[in-house]
């Protein structure tokens, strides 16, 4: 027969009071809480009756007005360069007319009556540095005595002057002359004495005193371009603000470069309501055929000037 040890019935009494205990505990807490609730809820009213007496408030919606957007306007480039706020440029390179346009060249259209404003009646044919008006190509004669040969870079004439004479349509007087001796690298590198002329000219139209010499050409810092007026094949010299008026409308002369060549010219009606701006660049030199050009080789522009080279003086 088993025999109860009196260790472990006590240790048995001591766990069946601590269950009661902790049971006693847990009935007293939860009925303490029902209590405080019901405390709690009697001083302040049920949210139901919070949402029947809340008053009520009216959002009013703001009114959206309708907002109409002007339509684009045309830019200064011409009536087709119409480009709106949310609408990217998009400019194509036309190879065959060599010019900027706002439609593809595929889709361009063809000349009528209605779109012969967009021709230009202006070629270009080259742009450079601006010579100055004349420029020394020989002379002829004795110490005192000279005779200066010069040419009019714009018609290319020959004009003669000895010291103290001037020019009244261009407005120069040549003030002095004289023949120098430099000394100049040859092919062989072996230098050599040249006899330069050197003309002092005295240029009352620009107030400006300027020295020519027979062995280089007389340039500005400023462009000029040589253009072409069509359909009369009348040759201009101009320069940036230059205004050309033709039959056709009047032609400004905005921009030019010459790395690359290149002259932004604009086209303006005779209202001044219309506008139209190209981009144009000379033609091929193959396409060109120098005229009037005195040097036996042809230059390789229709009016470039090259050094001079080393030459017999001419004889008076």
């Amino acid at each position: 027969m088993h025999k109860f040890k009196l260790s472990e019935l006590l240790d048995k009494l001591v766990l069946l009071l601590a269950m009661l205990l902790f049971t006693w505990v847990g009935v007293t807490a939860i009925f303490e809480v029902r209590k405080l609730d019901t405390i709690a809820g009697q001083s302040r009213p049920m949210l139901s009756e919070l949402k029947v007496n809340a008053p009520l408030y009216e959002a009013k919606a703001p009114q959206v007005e309708n907002v109409i957007w002007k339509p684009a306007e045309s830019q200064s480039r011409g009536d087709e360069w119409v480009f709106d706020v949310f609408t990217p440029p998009v400019i194509y390179y036309d190879p065959g007319s060599r010019e900027f346009a706002v439609t593809p060249p595929s889709i361009q259209p063809v000349d009528t009556r209605d779109n012969e404003w967009a021709s230009f009646d202006l070629e270009l044919l080259e742009v450079r540095l601006r010579p100055y008006k004349l420029q020394l190509v020989g002379y002829a004669g004795e110490k005192g005595s000279y005779v200066a040969y010069f040419e009019n870079t714009a018609t290319g004439a020959i004009l003669l002057l000895r010291e103290g004479q001037e020019d009244a349509e261009l407005g120069v007087r040549l003030t002095s002359f004289q023949e120098q001796q430099v000394e100049i690298a040859s092919e062989t590198g072996t230098p050599i004495v040249q006899s330069v002329g050197v003309a002092r000219i005295a240029d009352y139209a620009s107030g400006q005193q300027m020295s020519l010499t027979n062995m280089e050409t007389k340039m500005f810092s400023d462009l000029e371009a040589k253009v072409r007026l069509l359909p009369a094949g009348i040759i201009r010299y101009v320069e940036v603000g230059s205004r050309l008026e033709l039959e056709s409308g009047d032609y400004l002369i905005e921009d030019l470069s010459a790395q690359p060549q290149e002259a932004m010219i604009t086209k303006i009606s005779k209202d001044g309501d219309r506008r139209l701006s190209r981009t144009l660049t000379p033609a091929p030199i193959s396409d060109i055929q120098p005229r009037g050009s005195r040097q036996e080789a042809a230059p390789p522009s229709p009016f470039a000037i090259r050094p001079r080279l080393p030459g017999k003086k001419p004889q008076g």
